[in-house]
């Protein structure tokens, strides 16, 4: 689209406003998706938000100005957002315990597969064709929701237990099996009834145990989007080209898709195995070196092409020293470095930690507050990225990302607690007062096969 033939002109403007847009409509797209969830069912949500990311990417490929990209970027944030919360309850109402953990970081590892898959579409073809394609995705799952059962915890809640029975029986294979967990279900919803209501949910907001869990959660999302990645992802190209290295920039851009990918395949089973703030610290000090380093190379090449203007005697002799040396690889490994240690850190952990760290009665609400702050981080990292390159200059600019993820290692150390092998009640007790029990925890310390009652929040 930044090329002279194309046949929309935009200005950076523009530009910053075609990669942003999306995230405003990711925020609607997740409180009504949350909503419809819960009053249609996670299946007929996720159909409809498939008509209408489709919707979207066609919008997108057959626009001839600037206003119908926009529209179909609304669209597709909608889609997007819907998305987000109705898959990730319904993998988590699905599946087995055993699995549920794994399966919650699965749809971070499919963003990543998608993101790489775009960057390949678009190295080899003009943005519309891209869209195009990109419509057919929604379709494939719409048609494979299709033959998908209904969750068969929402069909409990609903009185519908004939057919959530059925549910289960097609997701365990096993009739017995099947028929337990109902019953299970059951009883649950009727253990709970009457204790967990939307009023007594938002009474509790006043409580430090309900707001220090969800200020965690929101600052981790914080240092999440100001670390820089969304910038990084969309303004990829950009970012190589400015670079003016020796590799071509949307093969550059590939690598970083790969690496990302990968990266939050290995998650899957890092989360299994090592403490989330030993994760989360290695991930911020990593990359927090790698985008100092990055805003390093530029300061140097902006010296050496004289543009500064603040040079000092000891710098200007490291770039006599650098000049005659060959760096055109430093954009690429520290890009590189950088995306593998956000997708196995702080790209992943904080969107099951703040379901983690949040009470049971409140857990609904408490992320859907999250992602609400989590995507208007998004658009406001975005939006200002060209700004902040304008104002800083491209190396203060990822200076100013460094600093943030070194930030977020003393936020962690400090002020999150470690979660692994520890059940609901226990995490709950961490921000309960000293002096007395919450009543909340009663349900949470009883054996775990009765009192499994985050299926119902």
């Amino acid at each position: 689209m930044n090329d002279t033939d194309s046949p929309i002109k935009v200005t950076h403007d523009d530009v910053s406003w075609i990669a942003s847009l999306v995230t405003i409509g990711c925020i609607l797209g997740a409180l009504f998706g949350g909503i419809f969830s819960d009053c249609f069912g996670r299946k007929k949500t996720i159909i409809f938000a498939s008509i209408v990311f489709c919707s979207g990417w066609i919008c997108i490929a057959r626009a001839d100005t600037l206003e119908k990209i926009l529209i179909g970027r609304v669209l597709t944030g909608l889609a997007s957002g819907s998305y987000s919360s109705a898959v990730q309850v319904y993998l988590c109402e699905v599946t087995s315990p055993s699995i549920r953990g794994v399966s919650g970081a699965l749809p971070t590892l499919m963003v990543s597969l998608g993101i790489l898959c775009i960057y390949c579409i678009g190295s080899i073809s003009e943005w519309q064709t891209a869209a195009y394609v990109c419509s057919f995705f929604p379709i494939f799952v719409l048609v494979y929701t299709l033959c998908l059962p209904e969750s068969p915890v929402w069909l409990i809640a609903k009185g519908r237990q004939p057919e959530a029975l059925r549910s289960l029986a097609w997701l365990r294979n096993d009739r017995e099996e099947a028929e337990q967990e109902c019953m299970r279900l059951q009883y649950l919803k009727e253990r709970l009834q009457g204790k967990i209501s939307l009023r007594k949910s938002c009474s509790r907001f006043t409580e430090l145990s309900v707001l220090k869990p969800l200020g965690i959660g929101i600052a981790m999302f914080f240092f999440q989007q100001f670390s820089g990645i969304y910038p990084i992802i969309f303004y990829a190209t950009l970012i190589f080209n400015y670079a003016n290295n020796w590799l071509n920039d949307s093969l550059q851009t590939i690598a970083l898709g790969f690496i990302r990918a990968f990266a939050t395949f290995v998650a899957l089973f890092l989360v299994k195995f090592f403490p989330r703030k030993t994760l989360l610290i290695v991930s911020g000090l990593m990359m927090s070196f790698s985008t100092g380093i990055l805003g390093g190379y530029f300061y140097l090449r902006e010296e050496m092409a004289g543009d500064t203007g603040n040079s000092t005697e000891f710098s200007k002799q490291i770039v006599v020293e650098l000049n005659s040396q060959s760096l055109e690889w430093v954009p690429l490994a520290c890009l590189l470095l950088y995306i593998a240690s956000f997708s196995f850190g702080i790209g992943v952990i904080p969107w099951f930690l703040v379901t983690e760290l949040s009470p049971n009665d409140t857990r609904g609400i408490s992320s859907a507050i999250a992602i609400g702050f989590q995507n208007i981080f998004t658009f406001v990292a975005v939006k200002t990225f060209l700004n902040l390159i304008d104002f800083f200059d491209t190396y203060g600019t990822f200076w100013f990302y460094s600093v943030v993820s070194f930030i977020s290692i003393f936020f962690v150390i400090f002020c999150v607690p470690e979660t692994r092998n520890l059940n609901s009640g226990e995490i709950e007790a961490i921000f309960e007062p000293k002096e007395k029990e919450s009543p909340h925890l009663s349900l949470r310390h009883e054996p775990e096969e009765d009192n499994d009652t985050s299926d119902f929040v």
